[in-house]
């Protein structure tokens, strides 16, 4: 099992600087991850991680952003062990094309688990019905901190 781990900067004065923001959570309670729970969807697009649906990725890992603000908060502490470490700014989160239709090449089959589609089998879907309304309503609330060309969100993934 992958997670996924989150820290969100915004721009301001001249540099970078790390949000302390957190976001409900599905407890009801609250998190400072942007993305709390496992959702191999939204790992592939946002980089290629565990993307056995082989829907469209966003953009290939970049690495840490440059002048990534460290200051010891979660993110930072599982920095050492996390894989696929990139950025996004919230405007290319927002621009992308999510009425996009891909060949999602994910299914289930009986007494095998998930499989990778042959010829004629998966489904076609919209990759915004793809990503649910979750992953839509956590760019809501990160729109909520900031101009969208002024917020990054930077994630990394422990398998």
């Amino acid at each position: 099992m992958a997670d996924i781990h989150t820290a969100v900067e915004i721009y301001r004065d001249g540099r970078w600087r790390r949000v302390r923001h957190t976001f409900p959570s599905s407890s009801g309670g609250r998190t400072n991850e942007v993305f709390e729970h496992p959702d191999y969807g939204i790992f592939g697009f946002l980089a290629d991680v565990r993307n056995y649906s082989h829907s469209p990725v966003i953009a290939a890992p970049r690495g840490l952003p440059a002048g990534c603000d460290v200051i010891g908060d979660d993110f930072d502490w599982w920095r050492p062990d996390l894989v696929s470490v990139s950025w996004l700014t919230l405007a290319e989160l927002q621009a992308y094309d999510y009425e996009q239709v891909f060949w999602d090449r994910r299914i289930h089959k009986d007494g095998d688990g998930a499989a990778l589609a042959r010829e004629g089998e998966g489904e076609h879907r919209r990759l915004r019905d793809f990503l649910s309304p979750y992953f839509f309503e956590r760019l809501a609330m990160l729109a909520e901190l900031g101009a969208p060309e002024d917020l990054r969100l930077i994630i990394g993934f422990d398998e």
